[in-house]
């Protein structure tokens, strides 16, 4: 690899901490009314395989996924930390499976991608090998696209516009200051700390 490129972060580099919501907007009466601060909360990519919006071409290949299934959980259809941001393939394979939230426990510390694009499971309780089963993350389409990825980013110049579209941040970050105002906000601090914020503040790094 490309010495300028040593420190940039890793593309399939799951959370080494469990996530804390950012955002808790309530009250909306669709559950898609949450889709900008789901994009937000969950950077801009799938919460279970990471695949990331720039890597892809259109957005609805991106939906919201009931983590507590709405078919046996209809109180919290709409309840908004409930819904996680998934790609289109991971949110039909999970369909109404139960999998260990990514707010109760790090997904960094259950699942490690190498340089190959291959996913193991790290931990000694079997929960990375039921996320992975579950959501069918060893499949080779996922593995070729992880491998094509990483040496990708391995190949490109440092600045280039290849690593912006790996790396980087989409262009139409969500001002959620404007979207539509929901009944309710219980982590009010959550739009100041929201990446369009952070930017116009000069504090978002270039790459994620």
């Amino acid at each position: 690899m490309n010495q300028g490129l040593m420190n940039l972060p890793a593309p399939f580099a799951y959370p080494s901490g469990p996530h804390i919501r950012r955002h808790g907007p309530q009250g909306y009466s669709k559950y898609r009314q949450y889709r900008n601060w789901l994009r937000d909360e969950f950077s801009f990519r799938c919460v279970y395989c990471l695949r990331r919006e720039t890597w892809l071409t259109l957005r609805r290949d991106y939906e919201i996924d009931h983590f507590l299934p709405k078919s046996e959980h209809r109180d919290v259809e709409r309840d908004y930390d409930n819904l996680v941001y998934a790609c289109s393939e991971c949110n039909g394979t999970k369909a109404a499976k139960y999998l260990p939230s990514p707010e109760s426990i790090a997904y960094g510390e259950c699942l490690h991608v190498d340089e190959k694009g291959e996913i193991h499971a790290l931990d000694e309780h079997g929960i990375g090998v039921a996320i992975i089963e579950a959501l069918h993350l060893d499949a080779p389409e996922y593995t070729y696209l992880r491998r094509h990825i990483i040496e990708t980013v391995g190949e490109a110049r440092l600045g280039s516009k290849t690593i912006k579209w790996c790396l980087g941040y989409p262009d139409d970050l969500p001002n959620l200051s404007t979207e539509k105002k929901p009944k309710d906000n219980k982590r009010l601090n959550g739009i100041r700390e929201s990446h369009y914020e952070r930017k116009h503040r000069g504090e978002l790094p270039e790459y994620y």
